[in-house]
């Protein structure tokens, strides 16, 4: 439906919503997945979750979180700084940025309290 894995280039067109709404009707109302769901707007999400999806995978967009906060904590020199190299706290930024990632999507597809 116009979905893909990864970043979307700047020329995506968008979700094709004739074909979801298609497929949703064919499957007779089967819980859909969106794979490719990162940097997909809000507003097409909420369509999609209207048109029969219920599951969206992200990954890529907690990936390119954890890999920013990461890359400010070393850049900041916090992995030079004490006992700022031992793995628990260099990876605990990236932790942090798919803890905050994930929580903004299960707001985003109202998923909060419903599992």
């Amino acid at each position: 439906i116009g979905n893909i894995h990864g970043k979307y280039p700047a020329n995506w067109k968008g979700l094709d919503f004739e074909a979801l709404e298609k497929i949703h009707e064919a499957t007779n109302g089967i819980p859909l997945v969106l794979h490719g769901g990162t940097g997909i707007p809000a507003d097409m999400i909420k369509k999609a979750i209207s048109l029969g999806v219920s599951k969206i995978n992200v990954n890529t967009e907690c990936q390119l979180a954890f890999a920013d906060a990461t890359r400010k904590y070393i850049e900041a020199g916090k992995d030079l700084e004490g006992k700022g190299f031992d793995p628990r706290k260099l990876l605990a930024p990236g932790f942090e940025g798919i803890k905050a990632t994930v929580k903004e999507k299960m707001e985003l597809f109202g998923s909060v309290n419903k599992a």
